[in-house]
């Protein structure tokens, strides 16, 4: 293929740029839409402190536990939506974003929580003279609806505990998710508690605040539970084909009823729920790593836990329930002629699927397949069969990560050595947390702009 000077090649925009589509917008426009929620909360609690202004301390600590309890009840509502599997925000928003906003609010709402639960209990020893902890227990004793929300917030605790990096690399991830879906448990054990506070029993906020709490319960019900049902009994999938791919790395193969209505796009992934003993009460993300076609759906794992190794002896028949389809990292991202693909691991799958997706001309497509040593490559055949007939660059770099007197295999000069006109092109990076990071500020470096840059990762 003919090499061109870095910033030598103009870019040609896939769409308008004057018309952003849907996964641009929603990174601005969601936080603003909070923002304006948590406002509002604000302004309508000063307003019933100027209308009722306290008297005394306990009152202005009173009118305090109001203001973060309602904060963090309305925030809490936000992170039931970020996990309620709305299409919207589950294929026009890459996960590593929706992680990162699950987790700011997360901890955002549950400071304003504790916050509440501690001024509650300040005003309660003021009003009755008694000490700290025996005012906390006092409450949780005689008041049923505080029983309830302190139970609420237990969970609650529970599952950010969980999620600390330190904690959640321990665990299985089926136990995981099943410890996270205690929080819809401490949803509705504190929303008693909110409707019998003072600023909503006997007004119309009663009936507001239970009218959203019903929407996103619907919300929540209808897409993680009743869609994917009905997806699973419309489409009937059933095992095909397990192909091992390498010594800890199988490909299963799906095929079932009416599959192109899934919609489903290389480099998207859906929740596989295997329907055995062992594995049908949880339902695992694996990327496809094939296009959908008449051949079924493909996907390719790695044994890394209890359900990854057991895929390897799944029967062909078995059946097999979906969610999905899921992700961003699709071609609706793409706004260059020029599209380099670089995967780490297993991150090869769903760029597997976008390397024969994606529509380029020869010499438009560039493929870098990072692993620790040539063993790990896997598709290679495929690999290097598309890139004979389609013209694709394809390299491959095996060795371990720089450091400790090694060069970085993905340095920023690296790259612009294997991808003339590295800065003009749309770059999809998927692997491990770690190489990804190193990727994306090697990328930076050379010059691509962030906005070209589209990320995912393989951690949970």
């Amino acid at each position: 293929m003919t090499q061109e000077a870095a910033g030598s090649y103009p870019t040609k925009a896939r769409r308008s740029p004057a018309s952003p589509s849907l996964h641009e917008r929603l990174p601005v426009v969601l936080p603003v839409v909070v923002a304006y929620g948590c406002s509002g909360l604000v302004i309508w609690c000063i307003s019933e402190i100027v209308n009722n202004p306290p008297s005394d301390r306990a009152g202005w600590l009173g009118a305090g536990a109001r203001l973060c309890g309602l904060l963090g009840s309305y925030l809490l509502l936000v992170e039931m939506l970020l996990v309620a599997r709305l299409p919207w925000l589950e294929r026009d928003v890459s996960v590593i974003v929706l992680r990162r906003w699950h987790a700011r609010n997360g901890r955002l709402l549950l400071t304003l929580i504790v916050l509440h639960a501690c001024l509650a209990v300040a005003v309660e020893a003021a009003r009755t003279q008694s000490p700290f902890v025996g005012a906390a227990i006092g409450m949780v004793l005689h008041f049923p609806h505080v029983m309830a929300a302190a139970a609420g917030l237990a969970l609650l605790v529970m599952a950010a505990a969980t999620s600390a990096r330190s904690v959640r690399a321990r665990i299985a991830y089926g136990w995981w998710h099943l410890l996270h879906l205690s929080t819809y448990a401490a949803v509705g054990l504190g929303f008693a508690h909110q409707l019998l506070g003072a600023d909503l029993v006997g007004s119309a906020g009663t009936a507001l605040w239970t009218g959203v709490h019903v929407l996103v319960g619907v919300l929540v019900l209808w897409f993680r539970v009743v869609a994917p049902v009905r997806a699973s009994l419309r489409h009937r999938l059933r095992v095909t084909a397990v192909i091992r791919e390498a010594p800890d790395v199988v490909s299963v193969w799906v095929r079932g009823r009416r599959i192109e209505q899934l919609q489903a796009r290389p480099g998207q992934y859906l929740r596989w729920r295997i329907l055995t003993r062992w594995s049908w009460f949880t339902a695992h993300p694996y990327s496809l790593s094939a296009p959908p076609g008449p051949d079924g759906l493909r996907f390719t794992v790695k044994a890394v836990g209890n359900h990854s190794r057991a895929l390897g002896r799944v029967r062909v028949g078995t059946r097999i329930a979906i969610e999905g389809p899921y992700g961003a990292l699709t071609e609706c991202r793409r706004r260059r002629q020029r599209v380099l693909l670089l995967a780490g691991g297993l991150g090869i799958a769903p760029l597997r699927a976008l390397l024969e997706g994606l529509t380029a001309d020869p010499g438009e497509l560039t493929l870098i397949y990072r692993v620790e040593c040539s063993e790990d490559v896997i598709f290679r055949d495929e690999i290097d069969d598309l890139a004979r007939r389609c013209g694709i660059g394809v390299h491959y770099l095996a060795g371990p990560p720089g450091g400790e007197g090694r060069p970085e295999p993905l340095a920023p000069e690296r790259l612009t050595d294997l991808v003339p006109a590295l800065r003009w092109h749309d770059v999809y990076v998927c692997g491990p947390t770690g190489m990804v990071t190193t990727a994306v500020t090697s990328l930076r470096t050379a010059g691509v702009d962030h906005r070209h840059i589209h990320t995912e990762t393989l951690s949970f």
